[in-house]
């Protein structure tokens, strides 16, 4: 296992545009082993997906957990997306809070498409599409914004949404309690 270091902000790295893989290569399988085994072993919080910029390689290179196997993207686009957001089609009570493995311990609801269709290339170098929808779209989603530079936390803000931050109660119960943000 080839376990990487995930960098948090405000390492500088996480808010660089990633470069394009041009060929599938050693490095890039093993760029995808790094990032495979570096998302397995998360646990508080668990990892459902992890991209390149996130140890530290600017490549645009991620990986998803999909029904419990950890999917590899290369140079992943969006090549459309649905009108309706997440708060269009998930009642309140149904609606999830992101969270990143960069920005440990903060959490945040963002509106996203609900649906999103995706272009990339598999390990083999073969182009694929795939669709995704509600969670999955918005974790593809979260990832390729890695892939930009940017964080869930830019979108919260850009929406004028709330950040919480994950504390435990005197019963040692998960909390979420909201960070004032002063900008």
């Amino acid at each position: 296992m080839a376990i990487q270091k995930i960098l948090t902000v405000p390492n500088p790295l996480l808010r660089q545009k990633a470069k394009k893989v041009e060929g599938i290569d050693r490095k890039i399988l093993k760029l995808v082993k790094d990032l495979k085994d570096s998302l397995k072993i998360q646990e508080s919080p668990r990892g459902v997906g992890l991209s390149a910029p996130q140890i530290g390689v600017s490549k645009r290179v991620l990986v998803l957990k999909l029904d419990q196997e950890i999917v590899p993207f290369i140079n992943p686009k969006i090549i459309s997306f649905s009108k309706e957001t997440l708060k269009d089609i998930l009642l309140k009570e149904k609606r999830f809070m992101e969270g990143c493995l960069s920005i440990p311990g903060f959490w945040g609801f963002v509106n996203r498409p609900y649906k999103v269709k995706v272009s990339f290339f598999d390990l083999t170098g073969a182009k694929k599409t795939k669709k995704f929808e509600g969670k999955d779209s918005s974790f593809i989603q979260h990832e390729i914004d890695h892939l930009e530079g940017i964080l869930f936390i830019d979108k919260i803000l850009k929406q004028k949404g709330k950040i919480y931050k994950l504390e435990k109660d005197e019963e040692g119960k998960d909390l979420f309690v909201e960070v004032e943000i002063t900008t």
